[in-house]
């Protein structure tokens, strides 16, 4: 198949748009989180993410970018503040959201979040989640205010 001129001209004038990944390792900190009463208190959570950028032209000041450091506090923040989840599905799924709302450029996430002291015969068990951001605006878009997802009310 042969490309015509005109469609390489065209193929010139569209702007790119470059892709690249920031990878967390982890990245530790303390939350309330877990079904049983000893999990109300603070306890030790390790967090993996790989998050995916995407833009229309090479980054040249972070503000175009993912600033990974930013990411890090943020997350940190939220669960040093946050009272205390039921759920490590739903403490992922709040995470992700800051994440989505904060940083323009993120395109898609995996995060991992760790308990490491959940199980004592494994080194530590967690959940990971995958979502782009069309996944979390649909999420977004089905909760309300209290974060009571509207298809699963009665």
């Amino acid at each position: 198949m042969r490309i015509t001129d005109e469609v390489q001209m065209n193929m010139m004038r569209a702007i790119p748009v470059l892709e690249w990944d920031v990878v967390i390792d982890s990245l530790q900190a303390q939350t309330r989180v877990g079904i049983h009463g000893h999990e109300r208190v603070p306890q030790p959570v390790v967090l993996d993410a790989v998050l995916h950028c995407r833009a229309e032209a090479l980054p040249d000041h972070i503000d175009a970018c993912l600033d990974y450091d930013a990411f890090c506090r943020t997350l940190c923040a939220y669960l040093d503040s946050q009272a205390h989840t039921d759920l490590v599905e739903r403490l992922a799924a709040d995470l992700l959201s800051q994440a989505f709302d904060r940083f323009a450029v993120l395109d898609s996430a995996e995060l991992t979040l760790f308990k490491p002291h959940a199980v004592p015969a494994a080194v530590r068990v967690g959940v990971r989640l995958r979502w782009t951001r069309l996944d979390y605006l649909r999420w977004s878009n089905s909760v309300d205010g209290r974060g009571i997802s509207h298809t699963l009310q009665a």
